[in-house]
């Protein structure tokens, strides 16, 4: 997919690799911005999060991991291109042996007309990890899913980890509906690009977007969160950044910090770093993260926020931003204020820490 932030991103990567130049250091104090009334917005949907952007905002991609569920971008396909693509994709794998059974292909399982599951070998010498994959189409639409099953005891009640892994692939399936980007569900699940999975319960739920920001094709908000055990998360925002800056050596005086600090935004408790530095066009960046470690559990993830400008465009030519400090400060504070868990029609229940 055409994600412009790494999936799992280090804060301090983000300075290191925009600063080019050296120059004098800028320190903007307190967190005053513009005083105008607020933009109209669109809304958008990642996992159980909704976030607004400037109207006329776009989707430009995403990474998006269910239940260690990878989902591919969903295809516009016919109805009968997708059963025949299932075919030569079946038929493929049966032509390929492996080395201890008939062929590459395990199983095939048809939840209904219009979804297939296989269980297959990625190669003839694999033997410990089955690759699983669930693909359903509905209204033009081809939904890809893709996971795996190792060898090691299985779960209570099932008979094989691949049993397992069938058995969720298939409740996958049946809680999927199709939507549009601005089509925001009332019911719990997880949202993900053109697709929707209901489910109160909370799984392993990842996510990692970027929106185009209308009227400014150098600019883009970045929304990304994982589930993470605090004994597993690295230094505060705030710490990697200062040792980040020391690194630089000669070339920190060529980043401008505009606001640097501990931020709440809504019940989660984080800290923001925004500065501007210098790009490779000759111009300035802004490079604003917010953060926040979570607590452990996977209704209360770690989640990072960014907005970028200066970016350079599909031809890797760097890109002027024509937003003052003020407008990508006032920006910033619309978008990120705006993140909120989505309201449904019933509870979404908890689940323990993964």
């Amino acid at each position: 997919m055409n994600f412009k932030s790494p999936f799992f991103i280090n804060g301090i990567s983000l300075v290191m690799c925009t600063v080019a130049m050296s120059g004098d250091l800028s320190i903007y104090p307190g967190s005053s911005t513009m005083s105008k009334s607020p933009s109209p917005m669109t809304t958008f949907c990642a996992g159980r999060f909704l976030i607004d952007a400037p109207k006329g905002s776009t989707l430009s991609g995403g990474n998006y991991l269910y239940d260690f569920t990878r989902i591919e971008r969903p295809q516009a396909m016919e109805a009968d291109d997708f059963l025949a693509r299932l075919a030569d994709r079946e038929r493929l794998l049966q032509s390929e042996k492996h080395e201890s059974e008939p062929s590459l292909l395990r199983l095939v399982e048809m939840p209904d007309t219009h979804s297939r599951i296989h269980v297959y070998w990625e190669s003839s010498f694999v033997t410990t990890v089955v690759e699983i994959d669930g693909y359903h189409w509905a209204n033009g639409i081809q939904f890809h899913f893709r996971t795996d099953a190792g060898m090691s005891p299985p779960p209570p009640g099932m008979s094989s980890r691949q049993d397992y892994a069938v058995s969720q692939m298939k409740k996958l399936l049946a809680n999927l509906r199709t939507r549009q980007d601005d089509d925001i569900p009332t019911d719990p699940g997880y949202c993900f690009e053109g697709g929707f999975i209901a489910n109160p319960d909370w799984e392993n739920e990842e996510a990692g977007i970027d929106i185009d920001i209308a009227g400014h094709p150098d600019a883009f908000v970045s929304v990304w969160f994982y589930p993470l055990a605090m004994s597993e998360h690295d230094r505060p925002l705030l710490d990697r950044m200062s040792s980040g800056l020391q690194t630089l050596g000669h070339l920190a005086t060529a980043v401008r910090t505009l606001r640097k600090g501990e931020r709440q935004v809504g019940p989660y408790q984080g800290q923001e770093f925004l500065v501007t530095t210098p790009n490779s066009g000759g111009g300035r960046s802004h490079s604003f993260i917010w953060e926040t470690e979570g607590q452990g559990s996977l209704d209360t993830p770690a989640i990072k926020i960014e907005l970028t400008t200066g970016h350079h465009d599909k031809n890797s030519n760097a890109q002027p931003t024509r937003m003052t400090d003020g407008q990508a400060l006032q920006l910033w504070d619309e978008v990120l204020n705006s993140f909120r868990l989505r309201p449904t029609r019933g509870p979404q229940a908890s689940s323990p820490s993964p």
